[in-house]
């Protein structure tokens, strides 16, 4: 009779990892389920404290605190340590009541008194079948604006960001129905944002986060990759790109204001001239968080690693990737097709 070999300890160490990170996400998946079903039954101001003040408990101690101070220290860099922990931990705040606002979607966006829109766009336009580029950052509360324009009429897409727990991705969904908008991934074609655009959908997408296949933009005077293709769209097919700011003023109550398209130079480099308008967007972007650090989510690195070879690579101007996803930079065929109404 012949001994069985035993397995390979990486094999088995590797296996059992990924019970491990499975049951983790389980867990995880439960535990947001029974959160925002316990939200579900507070208003949304009672729902936002209770789940803020348990971020704001729980996240200084998570590793994501780290990055979280990193960034912070780009954003206020004449604060000292005890002012960044203070700061760190409003910013957990403000991401719980965010997720514990999702229960409350549909409410955020038609209660009166909830959300002042100051509108210095237009979206009588775009409710009128005549679509735009709404680009925003991820501050406040991000799913807003896409909710509140749908119910002001204005047919809406939104590009996001897919979780890779599926289990995580569906009560997100879930959640999301209340926005009354299409959801395209962003790994979609660019033709997809263009059939959306050419069916009269105005585009909802949030441009702040870090784009490794985009292009170097200067943020808080530092280089941040930022994706163009949006701004090549909105040049290319003369559709307006407008700036969108969220403001939580108090509790569950905010501030949406969208503010006047960024003028497209008519002439010049497409690509130059959508680094020019990623460069004016991140501008603004970086006064509003400047102004109200606390509200930007932030907890992912944002700015390149230098000690990275990759990245000192891309520092020198060398070697720029080139994406395959809605959001990366493929503008050979963007003006195909009929034009928008």
């Amino acid at each position: 009779m012949t001994r069985s070999e035993p397995a390979h300890p990486r094999s088995t160490g590797s296996a059992r990892s990924r019970q491990w990170r499975a049951l983790a996400r389980a867990v995880q998946a439960g535990l947001l389920d029974a959160l925002w079903r316990t939200a579900e039954a507070l208003g949304p101001d009672r729902a936002g404290a209770l789940v803020g003040g348990l971020f704001a408990t729980i996240g200084p101690r998570s590793w994501d605190q780290r990055r979280l101070l990193a960034n912070l220290r780009v954003v206020r860099p004449a604060a000292n340590e005890l002012e960044l922990r203070r700061l760190a931990r409003a910013s957990w705040r403000q991401f719980g009541r965010v997720v514990g606002e999702y229960p409350h979607l549909a409410r955020l966006a038609e209660e009166p008194g909830r959300v002042e829109l100051v509108d210095r766009f237009g979206l009588a336009r775009a409710a009128a079948g005549r679509p735009a580029l709404l680009v925003a950052a991820h501050l406040a509360n991000w799913e807003l604006p896409a909710a509140v324009a749908a119910r002001l009429g204005v047919p809406m897409t939104v590009v996001h960001a897919p979780r890779a727990d599926p289990r995580i991705e569906a009560l997100l969904q879930r959640r999301r129905r209340a926005l009354g908008c299409r959801f395209l991934p962003k790994e979609a074609s660019p033709h997809a944002l263009l059939k959306e655009l050419r069916a009269g959908r105005s585009l909802g997408l949030l441009l702040d986060q870090r784009h490794d296949a985009g292009e170097p933009v200067t943020f808080f005077g530092r280089p941040a990759w930022a994706p163009i293709a949006p701004a090549l769209i909105a040049a290319r097919l003369d559709v307006p790109f407008v700036p969108v700011r969220v403001e939580r003023l108090e509790g569950a109550r905010f501030r949406l204001t969208l503010e006047p398209p960024i003028a497209l130079h008519p002439v010049g480099e497409p690509r130059a001239v959508a680094r020019d308008t990623m460069q004016r967007l991140y501008a603004l972007f970086e006064a509003w968080i400047a102004e109200r650090p606390e509200q930007w989510l932030c907890i992912k690195r944002r700015w390149p690693d230098p000690a990275k070879a990759k990245w000192r690579a891309k520092l020198v101007g060398d070697g720029l990737p080139e994406g395959g996803s809605a959001l990366a930079e493929r503008p050979a065929d963007l003006d195909r097709g009929p034009p928008l109404p």
